[in-house]
């Protein structure tokens, strides 16, 4: 009995061990995605993986930050369009898609709990940029997670959002060529 493998057919095999990887990672959306999250994770940019239905606005600030504990927030205080203060952070992913930066916005929500005691500063807002390359994966990404979601016509454009307990989740339909790819959280108006 030959056991002896053709020269032909191991060197086909040996193409494609080496070849099928490369040609994965090139040629398909998946490995082009998990390449760019090696890289940025290589480059020292961490991920930030967030239950964005969790979000809600009594969440404290340092115990947001304590749970992101390997990303470099920079917080700051002062006026700005969408809180009292804001903490900012280059990060590599959100939930594995690869982004850019998140701001999170803190205001005074005013006011006193069912218990009496003052709300004092909560969650007001979070701005997260991502790469634009990666817009239709993060709508598929968040439809898969949250169910369809409701679309509303501002100005001229369409707007994705999502209702939570705690606020709204907001993304552009699609992308002009000037903008920012950004996904949204707006604490619900009380």
């Amino acid at each position: 009995m030959n056991l002896k493998l053709p020269k032909s057919y191991k060197l086909f095999l040996a193409i494609c061990v080496v070849a099928g990887p490369f040609i994965w990672l090139v040629l398909t959306e998946d490995g082009k995605r998990r390449s760019d999250l090696f890289l940025l994770h290589l480059l020292g940019h961490q991920p930030f993986n967030l239950a964005v239905e969790n979000l809600r606005p009594g969440l404290d600030e340092a115990f947001l930050l304590d749970q992101f504990s390997r990303v470099e927030f920079d917080c700051d205080d002062g006026r700005h369009a969408l809180g009292e203060r804001r903490c900012a952070a280059q990060i590599g992913s959100f939930n594995g898609i690869p982004a850019r930066r998140v701001e999170l916005y803190w205001k005074d929500v005013g006011g006193n709990d069912e218990d009496g005691s003052e709300k004092g500063v909560g969650l007001n807002a979070m701005r997260l940029d991502y790469r634009e390359r990666w817009h239709a994966l993060l709508i598929d990404e968040l439809k898969t997670r949250y169910g369809q979601p409701r679309q509303d016509i501002v100005g001229e454009r369409t707007v994705l959002a999502w209702r939570f307990d705690g606020g709204m989740l907001l993304i552009p339909k699609t992308l002009s060529d000037d903008e920012t790819p950004t996904l949204m959280w707006v604490r619900q108006q009380v």
